[in-house]
């Protein structure tokens, strides 16, 4: 059986809960770790028609871009919008769990993906905040023995490179050693000097993953002592930040292009800012409130920004400094990773052998709505 527990630490490798921002709350939020999660469903918001629809759905686990709770609750109870929500996931026996900015940053997440749903070409990040330091683990292994202990890093994230998993580098040797008084040698006597055909098994390891691999290595190994070594290297991991810039196909003016964005992403109180008739071909894109990406966006020598919840000033001080603004909205610039993010987690159980169904919320959850003409 894969518990909620098994699933949360899935999601904790594939966006660690120290890549979000401190005021936030992500992670497994409500539930029983040790409760049934064969089946689980993705979701914008954890309100009660999503946890509703987990729950029909046989999901002992449901998983969020919005954490409920968001802020930490001094009571529980269902006159509280947070507390209705935990209140019906415990009686439904469905878990919460949340991955907001830690998913916002991930070099496939929030961004990436609205990026992918605009159809921007050659897309890059936008605004990098921070990059992990990247290890390498290196031990020696009985050869007959290496692909377990190479199974068990990448199990534990290890040997990750963009959509490859189990990448590492051997090389053949022998290894020598004495047991001593006192020993339990798997191969070899007590006394005797024995040597080994033995395969030097190296892999990258990044920082938010670094004890579970050593501790997956100690597991896995055969032998009593295991020799190993973690190897700070002098490049980093994979930039993580907020938003992606690319390029349309051919320019179009702003006018036509908001109407573009409006159709991809089903948002049809989508505004803009901006001359209509204005040209516009370079693209940088943010999910959710992204107003604060403008200087980053000017600086990629962006044309127009689509992002979401834009002030009357904020719209005022962009279109001064040359910057066109398109808003689907909130909910409309952050949907396109609930389907991403599904997707990642469907392949990350697949690579550790972890049997899990993962489903996408059939409700989108739209709060904004365009008044019909007419």
């Amino acid at each position: 059986m894969t518990t909620v527990a098994d699933v949360a630490a899935l999601c904790d490798r594939l966006w660690p809960p120290d890549w979000a921002e401190s005021w936030d709350n992500v992670g497994l939020l409500a539930g029983a770790p040790g409760g049934p999660a064969d089946r689980c469903m993705w979701a914008l918001d954890a309100d009660p028609a999503a946890v509703d629809e987990a729950a029909d759905a046989g999901c002992g686990l449901l998983l969020t871009h919005h954490p409920v709770p968001f802020r930490p609750l001094r009571r529980v109870i269902a006159d509280d919008p947070a507390g209705a929500v935990v209140l019906l996931a415990a009686r439904r026996g469905v878990a919460l769990y949340a991955a907001h900015t830690n998913l916002d940053v991930a070099p496939e997440g929030t961004g990436h993906c609205l990026g992918q749903a605009l159809g921007l070409r050659s897309a890059g990040l936008l605004q990098t905040t921070s990059r992990d330091p990247l290890y390498k683990l290196v031990t020696f292994v009985p050869a007959n023995h290496a692909d377990a202990v190479r199974d068990a890093l990448a199990a534990a994230g290890a040997g990750q490179l963009g959509r490859y998993s189990h990448c590492s580098f051997g090389t053949a040797g022998t290894g020598t050693f004495r047991a001593l008084p006192g020993a339990n040698p798997f191969v070899g006597e007590v006394g005797v000097l024995h040597r080994e055909p033995e395969v030097r098994l190296e892999m990258l390891v990044p920082e938010p993953v670094r004890a579970a691999a050593v501790a997956a290595l100690l597991r896995a190994h055969p032998y009593e002592e295991v020799a190993y070594d973690v190897i700070r290297l002098g490049n980093d991991g994979p930039a993580r930040g907020y938003g992606v810039v690319g390029d349309l196909r051919r320019a179009v003016p702003l006018s036509a292009y908001a109407a573009a964005v409006a159709r991809r992403l089903e948002a049809p109180a989508t505004r803009y800012a901006g001359p209509p008739g204005r040209d516009v071909r370079r693209v940088a894109a943010c999910g959710g409130a992204g107003a604060g990406c403008v200087p980053a966006a000017l600086a990629a020598g962006a044309d127009v920004l689509v992002t979401a919840d834009v002030r009357y000033h904020e719209a005022r001080d962009a279109e001064a400094a040359g910057l066109a603004l398109v808003d689907p909205g909130h909910q409309a610039t952050e949907w396109p990773v609930v389907p991403g993010a599904a997707a990642a987690l469907r392949r990350s159980a697949e690579a550790a052998g972890v049997a899990l169904e993962v489903l996408v919320a059939r409700r989108r959850g739209d709060v904004w709505n365009a008044p019909r003409r007419g």
